[in-house]
């Protein structure tokens, strides 16, 4: 008995559902759009003096691209347009209890919604070829997808570590907000959202305001660059061609290629620097601070040179000149610094074993040292410039390297 209570209950609804014809549906287009005079530059709402109210969701599928040089950023995805048309109304029960229909978009009236900072000339949204959903009791609800640029400021300081902010702002571009006033329930969605390679999407908004008597809603994008291609491609081999500059200072003179070696790296800066100029975008107001790093490096890098070139002349000078206290000074500097340890070691060795023949060779020493002064050679002090030009170069970039990175860390953790 029950199986066959459900085998009628399945019958009844399955006639229910079928007995919607074609007819019926051509009956009450018909009737709406013909008879009633419907006409689609009227704006559909009996009370004039009410705004009709536009809920307009933005669900985002995916970034396209973001041209930080061109400042644009290219997004598609679809809108989710809602509106009650107060002339598109019927009775469910006197036409076949038909609960919805489906029109072309140019045959019903339309909020004429433009992308408001778009890159290019307004265009309509959606195509001859979209339809409407129209519902009995007059809610239309649009869905155009598009694939909008709009303009995006870009923010370059702190690039490869940077957090852009992006609006695609749309307006209602004839009508005042007392005629056409977009509702304040439209949201942001992401449900649909295909992550991009670059860009990470940290958090979205949308605002609703009101703009030289039209009504406008933001739809905001907070992204921030993911900088794994950026370290291995860019960062990475800027800071081993720092430490490569550095070393200029212990190929020997005598090889005959430092000033070769020198203006390889320099131009090695210069290549890496406009490749990085050539991703950003030409304006004043913001700096990147990879950039300053480059240029710092590109000035280590002429220092670089010129130090060698006087390094080389000191090099090749005749013995018979005489030599200068600060280059004597650089000397004994580099000698000192290079027998420390060994000087340290033999000290302890020997610690409590001093006689007096020890005495008398320290004594006996005294003349040799001065003798070993009076004994430097310019190839000598062309060796102290290469020590201490070394390890001031690698300390002071280390310092500059250090400070710049830590600069980005701590000045975005405030932001």
């Amino acid at each position: 008995m029950a199986n066959e209570i459900c085998i009628i209950f399945m019958l009844l609804t399955i006639s229910y559902c079928f007995c919607q014809t074609t007819d019926d549906k051509k009956k009450l287009f018909t009737e709406l759009f013909i008879n009633k005079s419907y006409n689609k530059q009227v704006r559909p709402k009996n009370d004039k003096d009410d705004a009709i109210r536009v809920t307009v969701d933005f669900e985002m599928s995916s970034i396209h691209e973001l041209d930080e040089v061109a400042e644009k950023i290219s997004v598609a995805g679809y809108l989710d347009v809602i509106w009650w048309d107060d002339q598109l109304v019927w009775d469910r029960a006197t036409n076949n209890d038909i609960y919805y229909m489906l029109v072309l978009q140019d045959t019903v009236w339309k909020p004429d919604i433009v992308l408001k900072n778009g890159f290019h000339k307004f265009e309509e949204l959606g195509g001859s070829f979209y339809y409407v959903r129209v519902k009995y009791d007059g809610r239309i609800s649009w869905y155009p997808y598009h694939v909008f640029e709009s303009q995006c400021s870009i923010d370059v300081t702190f690039y490869p570590f940077d957090d852009q902010t992006c609006h695609i702002i749309f307006t209602i571009w004839t009508y005042r907000y007392d005629e056409v006033e977009i509702d304040s329930k439209s949201k942001f969605e992401i449900d649909e959202y295909t992550e991009n390679s670059l860009w990470a999407i940290t958090s979205t908004s949308v605002q609703i305001q009101r703009i030289v008597g039209s009504s406008e809603i933001i739809f905001t994008i907070n992204l921030r660059r993911k900088p794994t291609y950026y370290i291995v491609n860019i960062i990475i081999p800027l800071i081993f061609l720092g430490i490569l500059n550095s070393l200029v200072f212990i190929i020997p003179a005598d090889a005959g290629e430092k000033m070769s070696y020198s203006i390889t790296v320099f131009l090695s800066f210069a290549v890496f620097l406009t490749i990085i100029t050539a991703q950003l975008p030409v304006n004043s107001e913001s700096t990147s601070i990879l950039s300053i790093y480059i240029v710092i490096q590109l000035s280590y890098c002429i220092l670089v040179l010129v130090v060698n070139s006087f390094q080389l002349r000191i090099h090749h000078r005749h013995e018979g000149i005489a030599k200068s206290k600060i280059f004597v000074f650089a000397v004994k500097l580099q000698r000192r610094m290079c027998c420390w340890r060994n000087k340290i070691q033999s000290e302890t060795n020997e610690k409590g074993r001093i006689n007096i023949e020890d005495r008398s060779a320290i004594e006996n020493a005294s003349p040799q040292k001065n003798h070993n002064e009076e004994a430097i050679k310019w190839r000598d002090v062309s060796s102290a410039i290469d020590f201490c030009a070394f390890w001031i170069l690698i300390g002071t970039d280390l310092i500059i390297t250090l400070i710049i990175f830590i600069h980005i860390g701590v000045d975005k953790s405030f932001i």
